[in-house]
């Protein structure tokens, strides 16, 4: 896992390549994604006593970092790095349960830029691949299992940007993302059997400071 981290990390850093003439950008800031994952819902509700689970959003803090430039004057290419992360916890028999994922996102994006001086919007699509990890610690017991996910996702996304100085800006933004990932080893328990798989949908909110350069 982190030496697949890291790989992603230099090939965000390889993409980004300054030229002359072009305005860049680098921000930073968190998030707030009201995610819906369907297989998670029915593992906890089925295997764990979760109550109310069908069809139910669950909230995720979500961490960003990227860098952009412009490639035409209302044209950008961003390359950007998230952290998302979410636990569970219920009371099961005579113990407690609990779930958390992590999933690390590098992302590439292509915007359209709208430009006012103080201020601006940007809105455009994203890829991203996408490595997640998920530990499980059940009731009577203090060894976790943790299981190891992988995929890919689409982003939609839009952006309104103010200036607090010349070079400093406050950002404000919300994207969509549909993302896919690869079963995990934990079955829920209901008939037919499946594996559970942390595929989702989510739309969120971030805000952050960009530093133009």
């Amino acid at each position: 896992m982190k030496k697949r981290i890291l790989i992603s990390l230099i090939l965000l850093t390889i993409a980004y390549q300054k030229g002359d003439g072009q305005e860049s950008y680098a921000a930073g800031g968190m998030g707030y994604n009201f995610v819906t994952m369907e297989k998670l819902n029915d593992y906890l509700r089925y295997n764990w006593n979760f109550r109310n689970r069908r069809d139910e959003s669950h909230s995720a803090i979500e961490f960003y970092a990227l860098i952009g430039t412009n490639l035409l004057p209302n044209v950008s290419f961003e390359t950007s790095f998230g952290y998302t992360l979410n636990s569970f916890t219920n009371n099961f028999g005579l113990g407690l349960y609990q779930l958390e994922y992590i999933f690390y996102i590098p992302e590439v994006s292509l915007l359209y830029d709208l430009n006012y001086g103080f201020y601006g919007f940007q809105a455009g699509i994203g890829f991203s691949y996408i490595l997640g990890a998920v530990d499980e610690t059940q009731p009577m017991t203090i060894q976790k299992v943790t299981e190891e996910t992988k995929g890919f996702a689409f982003n939609i996304k839009s952006v309104f940007h103010t200036a607090l100085s010349h070079t400093l800006q406050v950002e404000i933004g919300v994207n969509y993302r549909q993302a896919f990932l690869s079963n995990l080893n934990f079955l829920i328990n209901r008939q037919p059997y499946e594996r559970l798989n942390l595929s989702f949908n989510s739309f969120g909110i971030k805000i952050g400071v960009r530093y133009r350069f």
